[in-house]
């Protein structure tokens, strides 16, 4: 027979099988799969997206280039060269005239077109409207400078040599949440009036920065050419390296969304391998018939190679299509948190279906329907599939197709091989002890007492029979509902964690400058205002010099973010025990007394200045050098709010150092006086109100964790197909069984019990198993992925057992009430 010749007998025996519902069960299942991982992956773009753009509100732009100095022309040239949007800022602090009054302010002085991203917002005449830019000649002031200069809009405001209108109230910036020292009341200005202030002058601490806003390709094209043109001192900005806060809760969302892909992938991957297991057992004495014909065994493989990427290419662009359709209608729900619609998705989404479903039938179907064509002709005769060797290819592509796959979608490998890790003792766990509690079932015995229920005993007996297939269904269905646990008690409780973050009570102040002699004065204020006094953290400020000896030189870091590192001073802090929230992830902490010269250093500032476990470095206070070894890496919750540092060191070391004091409290704004009323007692006290900041990462937050709760509900389609797969796998079993039942003379209500108790004893152990699982997933989820506490629900395994008898139950009766009424001589005469 030709090449030609069998594909045309391939894709007639595709025709044919799906005609005849063959193909169906698998059919279905890789296109739920596909479908289930290309919504997830084409709603992942698109929030992420979204999400990015409106991060850059944040900015109010898509990148920032700030500097000391003003911008050259050339960079707003190439930057508009490129179709970049482009506008300008200068902000820096300046005394501020009224009458008689005068005040420090900040000053911004912008020009048209700003922001590029996000809303600023005024109010004029009583109305809040949405700006762009002051017109020249106007000013707006924030409530703080109105109040200070008793102005109203109309005034006259002086700026250095310049008289401003008061044009209105200023009441939000996109980019001021940035701005740590926003404590300081603002005025905006027209950068065209800069001049004309005569403020400008050498040596004036401005920072100027240049805003470009366009299509992503156009600038990260523009950022690779800046990057070596930026004089001393600039630096580029986007939001993740301006405020680690927002880093850490978008880190978590990246994470949240890839752990969803994962269990879909994973549940996908179940559901086919369960449907190709009952298509082989269905199909091998028709293998056996083409070997009688005269087909060679490669033939025969080839046969089913076509057949099966035929398949698979269909249902891979259908089941995109169909995500392409889920998610759409998911963004339409999620448009009104995200303000509009999101981006479109971008290319690798719509090729992920096909690329998916290929992937899933080469690693998990295809290597053991390749088995079949060692089928002898002889076969034919015999009426159960021959003896076959343990395929080690199937379980090895598995685990490589499933690697990659999450590798991708979590978009860490190590946080993929910890999930896999997990997932792989999940599943070896769960066969030892469904192995061992089906073995112990063959001990029953199958003579029920006088009154005993012989239903009930029959059907865990039919689970005793068929070890292994038993041993098949508890896994799969274990697995099934481990997600469906994960995806909605251990979810909650993750995302709750994550919200819990961010605190409803988080602090809203930071207070800097404290002297030591002045802590207690400090706390007696907090106590005479009824309140808790807040822990005063000391502070001192470092120069990092050498790393094991070596000098620490910026330029020789090609990372830029790691340059400006090097660049500036620490602050270094001393204590005798870990600060809250945060969590070693290498070494181990000092003990609280006598503790050796050492130091504590934040994970992340590690990595990117190349520090390890064990370094020798050294930090220079005040011209005295202190050198010691790191012994401890930490985690630290940023988006905590929290007084944190990025190095520590024991104390009774460099404690003799001069050094001031730092805390953070909360504040509600119905207190605000009692800020005042510490400043005016302590005017070197510098109040610093991140409540701002705080309000854009809450929000960020609660964004991404909806954008999470939709996701979840995609995989949990998935689940739900794997416990369909599994119960499906075994319905010609159960045929059989139940016609041999009957045909010995059992009741319709025996079947029934005995249907029954075997769904009841599978779901009932498979839940079980599965809510160890979540338990177990959910804590390393909580622990590796996301930098949160540990935690552990202690009503899973009895959740999960009673879901998995509920579930099972309710979800297998409507397909084994069919088979329980499929006539008996219909079965034994196809067996």
């Amino acid at each position: 027979m030709s090449a030609f010749s069998r594909f045309l007998l391939s894709l007639r025996m595709a025709r044919r099988e799906l005609i005849a519902g063959e193909l169906t069960v698998l059919a279905l299942a890789l296109f739920v799969a596909v479908t289930a991982m290309a919504s997830v992956a084409f709603f992942s773009d698109r929030i992420e997206r979204a999400l990015t753009r409106q991060a850059t509100q944040l900015l109010a732009a898509d990148l920032v280039l700030n500097a000391d100095t003003p911008w050259a022309a050339g960079f707003r040239a190439g930057a508009k060269a490129r179709g970049l949007a482009v506008a300008e800022s200068a902000t820096f602090p300046s005394m501020v005239l009224a009458g008689d009054s005068a005040t420090l302010a900040t000053l911004k002085a912008v020009s048209d077109g700003y922001p590029l991203r996000g809303e600023l917002a005024v109010r004029q005449g009583g109305a809040v409207k949405r700006a762009a830019a002051p017109k020249s000649g106007n000013a707006w002031l924030d409530a703080r400078l109105l109040l200070k200069l008793n102005l109203k809009p109309g005034d006259a405001v002086v700026v250095g040599n310049k008289t401003l209108t008061v044009a209105g109230e200023l009441l939000r910036e996109p980019d001021a949440a940035l701005d740590l020292y926003n404590f300081v009341p603002r005025l905006m200005l027209n950068r065209a009036d800069l001049a004309a202030t005569g403020l400008v002058q050498e040596g004036s601490r401005i920072r100027w920065r240049l805003m470009v806003a366009g299509s992503p390709a156009a600038v990260a094209d523009f950022r690779k050419a800046v990057a070596a043109q930026l004089p001393a001192g600039a630096r580029v900005e986007n939001v993740e390296e301006a405020r680690p806060e927002i880093k850490a809760a978008l880190e978590r969302a990246r994470r949240f969304l890839g752990l969803t892909a994962m269990l879909t992938v994973a549940l996908s991957a179940a559901a086919v391998a369960l449907a190709v297991r009952r298509y082989l057992a269905r199909h091998w004495q028709a293998v056996a018939v083409l070997r009688c014909l005269g087909l060679t065994s490669r033939e025969v493989g080839g046969l089913f190679t076509v057949l099966f990427f035929v398949l698979a290419l269909v249902a891979g662009l259908l089941g995109t299509a169909a995500g392409f359709g889920a998610q759409a209608l998911l963004v339409k729900l999620a448009e009104g948190w995200l303000g509009g619609a999101p981006p479109a998705p971008g290319p690798l989404p719509w090729a992920m279906g096909p690329a998916a479903a290929l992937l899933l039938l080469g690693g998990l179907a295809l290597p053991p329907l390749m088995t079949v064509r060692r089928v002898p002709a002889v076969a034919v005769l015999r009426v159960e599939l021959p003896a076959r060797r343990p395929e080690w290819l199937a379980p090895l592509a598995a685990i490589f197709v499933l690697l990659a796959l999450t590798a991708y979608l979590v978009g860490d490998a190590l946080a993929a091989l910890w999930l896999l890790a997990a997932l792989a003792a999940f599943l070896a766990a769960v066969g030892v002890v469904a192995l061992g509690s089906v073995l112990a079932l063959r001990r029953l015995p199958l003579v029920a007492p006088r009154g005993g229920r012989l239903g009930w005993r029959y059907g865990v007996a039919n689970l005793a029979r068929r070890p292994w297939l038993a041993v098949i269904q508890v896994v799969a269905l274990s697995v099934g509902l481990m997600a469906l646990l994960t995806l909605t008690v251990v979810r909650a409780d993750l995302i709750g964690a994550w919200r819990a973050s961010v605190p409803v009570d988080a602090p809203n102040k930071f207070v800097i400058n404290i002297q030591p002699e002045q802590r207690e004065t400090v706390a007696d204020l907090f106590a005479l205002d009824g309140r808790k006094a807040p822990e005063l953290s000391p502070m001192v400020r470092a120069r990092l010099v050498t790393i094991n000896g070596k000098a620490v030189r910026p330029a020789s870091y090609g990372d830029e973010r790691a340059r400006r590192l090097a660049e500036r001073e620490f602050n270094l802090s001393w204590r005798d025990s870990l600060p809250d929230g945060n969590r070693v992830s290498a070494g181990r902490f000092w003990d609280a007394d006598g503790a050796k010269p050492q130091f504590s250093v934040e994970k992340g500032i590690a990595e990117t200045l190349g520090i390890r476990l064990g370094d020798a470095i050294a930090f220079d206070i005040a011209g005295s050098v202190y050198k010691a070894r790191v012994t401890s890496l930490r985690e630290v919750p940023w988006d905590s709010f929290r007084v944190n540092f990025f190095v520590l060191a024991p104390p009774d070391w460099f404690s003799r150092q001069p050094a001031s004091y730092i805390t953070s409290f909360r504040l509600p704004p119905e207190d605000e006086a009692f800020a005042n009323r510490m400043v005016e007692r302590l005017p070197n006290l510098t109040v610093i109100d991140v409540g701002v900041i705080l309000d854009e990462v809450r929000g960020v937050v609660d964004r991404l964790a909806q954008a999470v709760e939709a996701m979840f509900m995609l995989a949990l389609a998935a689940g739900i197909l794997v416990l369909w797969a599994a119960l499906a796998a075994t319905r010609d079993e159960r045929l059989f069984d139940v016609a041999l039942l009957r045909a010995l003379g059992a009741s319709r209500r025996q079947l029934r019990s005995v249907l029954l108790a075997e769904l009841a004893c599978l779901g009932g152990l498979a839940g079980l198993l599965a809510g160890l699982g979540a338990a177990a997933v959910g804590s390393v989820a909580a622990v590796r992925l996301f930098n949160l506490p540990f935690f552990a629900n202690p009503w899973l395994p009895l959740l999960g057992w009673a879901l998995g008898t509920l579930v099972v139950a309710l979800a297998g009766w409507p397909l084994l009430r069919k088979v329980a009424r499929t006539a008996p001589m219909t079965v034994l005469r196809r067996e």
